[in-house]
């Protein structure tokens, strides 16, 4: 779950409904999801499991949705931490994610949090 792909559903009219069907009917599964204003000119934020990511490039690629892809490995803009489910844990990523930003005029845009896996709790934080 290193990587983090970001599109703007907007075909027309914008639809994260049709772009979450899309990836669907391609077995595309998501891992997390979130976002902000993403009928209205924000992104959709979502990760898939490493044996997806491929097919969910291709899917908005396909379809001509605009989008990028963050790795976490290798973007200072994307954190990723695996919390366990105890208290504290969310506020121990953040403050990660803050100190990645110190020096840097990027502030924290976005969290997501996916799904418990044997790793832990997903969570991807994005700073712009």
């Amino acid at each position: 779950m290193h990587l983090q792909i970001r599109s703007n559903p907007a075909l027309s009219p914008p639809d994260v409904e049709k772009l979450l069907g899309r990836l669907a009917d391609a077995g595309v599964n998501l891992v997390a999801a979130g976002g902000s204003n993403v009928e209205g000119g924000g992104e959709f934020a979502f990760a898939v499991g490493h044996d997806h990511q491929a097919k969910a490039i291709q899917v908005l690629t396909q379809h001509k949705y605009k989008h990028r892809v963050l790795d976490s490995d290798s973007d200072d803009a994307l954190t990723l931490c695996w919390l366990q489910d105890k208290p504290g844990e969310l506020r121990a990523c953040i403050a990660k994610a803050k100190a990645k930003n110190h020096g840097s005029n990027r502030k924290i845009h976005d969290i997501l949090i996916g799904v418990a896996t044997d790793e832990g709790i997903p969570v991807q934080v994005y700073s712009e």
